[in-house]
């Protein structure tokens, strides 16, 4: 196979330089290289792909690319080898380099960075921050090296200008001194005094204009007429007493001079010129003109104002980045004194992927410019707030010891951040959780802060967000242990480790089983069996939840299809859908597809969502549940009585089932306020039509309580606990009845 076979490419070299850049994808994932080839195709980016290092290498060398979007996690040669090698080749050194990758490990982060990447985007994609990465990094790439030819062109044209100004020189020398005996040099010398671009001044020996050239009319806005005859000084330039000394000592000293200088328009405005001084001396020695050159760089200044700006501040929010916040931090260290320290405190707004999936990314990327303006009013002079990508944002504090300013500046920020802030039309609520590490006690580089506060972050996340937390050396394990889930989620549905339990439901009033309940479980090879309570809080902050979620489904209709094709009759199963899940677009789409590819009837299949998932935004709720009810399945209401549910929504809610939380369950036949709590949701479910589930029944007494006072049906240990698919199997050819009488 030949090696453009093998590689990629969307269109030829000539379209690629009429393009909006070039840009070279290096990504095994088959699905993600054409997600990302078509989106920066379409969006006018001339686009080369490579699926492995190797060749990612061989096409890089073949013709440098503008930018590489380049994946982390891949076979053989990983993404940091590959960066390395790129950074090692002369031709590829400045070429910027993007890291795709799921991973949010601060110190993956970091060695990327190290290795000379630019920037991180975290998978799954979302389509308008590959576009505005993408584009800021080509633009700032062709910035650069339009910077640098324009500096070496503007050196080629100062020393070519120089020379043609010395040949001027020389020929009015030689005008004065051979009385006009070379018309024909004076007279080219008169064309390049008029055609030049660059702007040309002739003074006298006392600095009074002679001759001046239409460019300096164009560039000062004073015509020839206005200029003749007047003082050069008329030009009013910027420059300091000691910087006109020091150019006038210069010319004396040497007859020539070359430097910046800034001056002000005549209608008003400044503008810089680079500008170069020369001396016209008579045969004696005695000077008899002066010759000024300059050229207007004022667009040229902007630009590498621009770069530098770019190169030390965030694009979107103009708060300062890593690299000035790590040049920052060393100067509060610095000036710390032993009864001080530096606070760091790392900020990350809590579920804010919910605001982009809501309002798009648009609106998110203003909520995350709100945030930066409310911060930066939240600290003193000297305490500074930066960005780190994503919806994290960093805060440095000068404080005690007792880290008094901290603690109350972790307030102020919490506080402020809980009211809804009004973005683009829309009511955003943004609170935040903040983890705070302090220098030296905590580390004695910044590295090391954030990935201590990092730390004290995930603790604040556990404890429910919205609240902040120190960093404590106790914390080493917990967030290790906490990283070593996620690393180990990722890919556990790809090597086998998770499997579908079920645990039955029984009607209350005939004892037979109805269906079941589908409950996920989880043994891997290096943590052994992990609880769903551990590891489903980490799928879900983490993206993982979906792929999981979806992963259930497919099993558990596939095993619907395999007890009816056994003869086991039409088995009602109901799923759980994770929050992040229940708000996807794909979600009822991904539904119907599922059932038809297993020819499973959608009676026969249930969706379980929590009571904190509708309600975070119930409007879009309802349009949601109604759309799962239009396929024909059934929606249970799991845990309610637990949140916050409004029965101005519940009544409008299309649910067919309300579960009982086992919180009330337990105590229900001797506790009074549990006794009301389930009597009520059975009565309020009643008359909105909707049948009840009772969890975790344990015991006969429970369930005699629950029947007597007409719930629906129960799932718990008192019939069964979870069981595996082949006993489930085993239950639905040797069915039993749950007795009420025993005790």
């Amino acid at each position: 196979m030949r090696q453009d076979q093998v590689i990629g490419h969307t269109a030829g070299p000539s379209a690629g330089q009429a393009s909006r850049g070039e840009v070279l994808i290096v990504e095994d994932t088959a699905a993600s290289l054409k997600l990302l080839s078509d989106l920066l195709t379409g969006a006018g980016y001339y686009v080369r792909q490579a699926p492995n290092g190797e060749l990612a290498l061989w096409t890089a060398q073949s013709r440098p690319p503008e930018l590489i979007l380049l994946d982390v996690r891949m076979p053989g040669m990983d993404g940091y080898e590959v960066c390395r090698r790129l950074k090692a080749m002369p031709g590829l050194l400045d070429v910027p380099v993007i890291f795709l990758s799921a991973q949010h490990d601060t110190d993956d982060k970091l060695r990327g960075f190290a290795l000379g990447g630019v920037d991180f985007i975290a998978k799954p994609f979302q389509a308008e921050e590959i576009l505005a990465r993408t584009d800021a990094q080509v633009r700032l790439r062709r910035a650069q090296q339009a910077l640098a030819a324009e500096r070496a062109h503007l050196e080629e044209r100062v020393m070519q200008r120089t020379a043609e100004l010395a040949a001027v020189a020389m020929s009015l020398e030689a005008e004065v001194g051979l009385r006009r005996a070379n018309e024909d040099a004076l007279r080219l010398a008169g064309q390049v005094f008029a055609a030049t671009r660059d702007a040309i001044v002739i003074t006298d020996a006392a600095g009074n204009m002679v001759a001046v050239n239409p460019a300096f009319t164009r560039i000062t806005g004073y015509t020839a007429d206005e200029a003749m005859g007047q003082p050069v000084t008329m030009l009013r330039t910027a420059q300091g007493g000691n910087a006109y000394g020091s150019m006038v000592q210069a010319i004396n000293a040497s007859g020539h001079w070359s430097g910046e200088m800034t001056a002000h328009r005549k209608g008003g405005g400044m503008y810089t010129g680079l500008l170069s001084v020369s001396t016209v001396q008579s045969a004696d020695g005695a000077i008899e003109n002066f010759i000024v050159a300059f050229i207007d760089m004022t667009e040229r200044k902007a630009e590498q104002h621009l770069i530098d700006f770019l190169s030390y501040h965030d694009a979107l929010t103009g708060l300062p980045n890593r690299t000035q916040a790590r040049s920052r931090f060393d100067e509060l260290l610095a000036a710390c004194g032993p009864d001080q320290c530096v606070a760091v405190l790392c900020l990350d707004l809590d579920r804010f992927k919910s605001i982009n999936d809501s309002y798009g990314a648009a609106i998110g990327d203003e909520a995350l410019k709100t945030v930066a303006r409310f911060l930066r009013s939240c600290v003193r002079e000297g305490d500074m707030v930066s960005r780190h990508g994503g919806d994290e944002f960093l805060v440095m504090v000068a404080d005690d010891l007792q880290c008094s300013v901290t603690t109350a500046m972790a307030e102020t920020i919490l506080n402020g951040l809980r009211r809804d802030f009004p973005v683009e039309g829309h009511a955003v609520a943004l609170t935040t959780s903040i983890g705070i590490a302090t220098a030296p006690a905590d580390g004695a580089t910044l590295d090391e802060l954030v990935q201590h506060a990092e730390m004290a972050l995930f603790r604040a996340k556990d404890l429910g967000r919205d609240g902040y937390a120190f960093y404590t050396e106790g914390m080493d394990a917990d967030v290790r242990r906490r990283l070593a889930l996620q690393s180990q989620l990722r890919g556990a549905v790809a090597r086998g480790e998770f499997s579908v339990h079920y645990q039955p439901q029984v009607c209350l009033r005939t004892g037979r089983m109805t269906g079941a309940e589908a409950l996920l479980r989880w043994h891997n090879v290096v943590l052994g069996q992990v609880p769903p309570g551990q590891f489903i809080p980490v799928a879900e902050e983490y993206g993982l939840i979906n792929s999981i979620g979806v992963w259930v489904l497919d099993t558990v209709c596939q095993q619907i299809r395999a007890w009816q094709d056994q003869g086991l009759g039409d088995v009602r199963v109901a799923v759980n859908l994770s929050g992040s899940q229940f708000g996807h677009a794909d979600t009822v789409p991904l539904v119907e597809e599922t059932l038809a590819r297993h020819g499973v009837p959608p009676s026969c299949l249930g969706i379980e969502i929590t009571e904190g998932c509708v309600m975070g935004d119930p409007d879009k709720s309802v349009g949601a549940l109604r759309r799962l009810k239009a396929i024909g399945v059934g929606i249970s209401l799991d845990d309610f009585g637990t949140g916050y549910s409004s029965l101005a929504y519940l009544k409008r809610f299309p649910i067919d089932v309300l579960k009982i939380d086992k919180s009330f369950v337990d105590d229900v036949a001797h506790a009074a306020s549990d006794a009301a709590i389930a009597l009520s949701v059975i009565s309020l479910a009643h008359n909105l039509n909707m049948r009840v589930v009772a969890e975790g029944v344990e015991t006969p007494e429970q369930a005699r309580f629950l029947a007597s006072h007409g719930c629906d049906a129960m799932q718990g240990y008192l019939y069964s606990r979870p069981l595996t698919a082949a006993d489930f199997t085993s239950l639905l050819r040797h069915p039993r009845s749950l007795d009420l009488d025993q005790e």
